[in-house]
């Protein structure tokens, strides 16, 4: 069943008597949808939905998404995007573009408004909608956000490059039974405390508890990965990444393989997903094989180095300190905590903590932080420095 009934649509008039028409986009759009973002963008906007004719497609098709079109005038003049993962219930909104003279008209809040209002409907599809949202937009527009019932729950450094590298945060909408049915008590290593903290606060929750955990002499072992060229194809790719067992940081939503790595046995198999065009990469999941999970993932770090990423990320659970601990010895830091994200078998949501490992110096000439914002870029510069001064005594 489609996420959004066929009929979708609203209209309203502007200040100044231009009627606006909110609808779904067609498959035959497509190119007429691209046009809008290069205008704004040039060719270097990355997201594939839209930038990648196949993906794109694929996404006017879906019933697991809902791409909203504002029309003035005969012209489109507005772009959003619902995505969903359907075992999960979860939601993301993304790829929002206006045209410049429709900015400052609501327009956009005026679409999230009635997108968040469909999908998290009693009885809708979702349980929560996120969004990575870029930091230096209209201050306004992350007021809106905010009225709308957005809370920040953290940021990441340097995740895309457009023109220059840009800084962007995690916001999610929580509908209001999410928490009811969210898994309490997450069980956290210490240079996870004050990230929860922040969240914490915000959506009143319980306090974590903190697992005892310092870290080691990074582990030297490394185990040769190649690409494994028989999985050529995006249906291959998705086949292999689902029936895989074993997995370990299997989880993140609304994306799928790029690029599948083996050893030499092809015990060991790794799921990225990787955008060439700014160097962003994220991990899908893992199997180990025969070698301790902490070689592997050092080994998958140095690969996408050698590959030319500059960001690349991964997923792991807050009731996990012993991920957590893998993914910190392997050179990533907190940036994010995603509540309730992962619906499991238990019938609970799961929180989850995103990772991010930069191969570049960190930009951040011409930030403009909301104040909800600037904790959370605080606390990762903290760890950040924290971590720097741990290789340098372990030198």
């Amino acid at each position: 069943m489609p996420i959004a009934p066929v009929d979708f649509g609203k209209s309203w008039r502007l200040s100044d008597g231009r009627l606006i028409s909110l609808r779904n986009a067609r498959p035959d759009e497509s190119a007429a949808i691209r046009e809008l973002y290069i205008s704004q963008y040039g060719d270097r906007y990355t997201l594939s939905e839209v930038m990648d004719p196949d993906k794109n497609r694929e996404v006017l098709e879906s019933e697991d998404w809902h791409w909203m079109l504002a029309e003035c005038e005969g012209r489109l003049v507005a772009s959003l995007l619902f995505g969903m993962e359907p075992i999960h219930r979860l939601g993301k909104a993304l790829g929002g573009v206006v045209l410049p003279e429709m900015r400052g008209s609501k327009v956009m809040r005026v679409m999230l408004e009635e997108g968040l209002r469909l999908h998290l409907r009693e009885g809708g599809p979702m349980d929560l909608v996120y969004a990575v949202v870029r930091t230096f937009i209209s201050l306004n527009f992350h007021h809106d956000l905010a009225q709308l019932g957005f809370v920040d729950t953290g940021i990441f450094p340097n995740v895309r490059k457009v023109a220059e590298y840009e800084t962007h945060g995690l916001k999610v909408y929580l509908a209001p039974h999410c928490k009811e049915i969210r898994r309490r008590t997450p069980l956290l290593i210490p240079q996870l405390a004050d990230l929860y903290g922040i969240v914490r606060a915000r959506l009143d929750l319980e306090p974590a508890q903190v697992i005892p955990w310092s870290p080691r002499p990074a582990n030297p072992d490394r185990v040769v990965l190649s690409p494994l060229y028989e999985a050529a194809s995006a249906g291959r790719r998705k086949f292999l990444h689902q029936t895989t067992r074993g997995q370990v940081f299997n989880f993140f939503p609304l994306h799928g393989p790029d690029l599948i790595l083996v050893d030499s046995s092809r015990q060991v198999r790794v799921f990225l997903s990787y955008a060439a065009k700014d160097g962003h990469a994220t991990i899908l999941g893992l199997t180990p094989g025969p070698y301790a999970r902490d070689v592997v993932l050092n080994s998958v770090t140095d690969y996408c180095e050698q590959l030319g990423c500059v960001y690349l990320e991964l997923l792991v659970p807050a009731y996990e300190p012993r991920l957590q601990a893998e993914a910190y010895q392997a050179g990533f830091l907190p940036c994010g905590y995603f509540p309730a994200a992962y619906r499991g078998s238990d019938g609970l949501r799961h929180d989850y903590v995103v990772w991010s490992k930069t191969y570049i110096p960190l930009h951040f000439r011409g930030l403009r932080l909301t104040e909800d914002a600037k904790p959370f870029l605080l606390e990762f510069f903290k760890l950040y420095t924290s971590s720097l001064w741990e290789d340098l005594m372990d030198a």
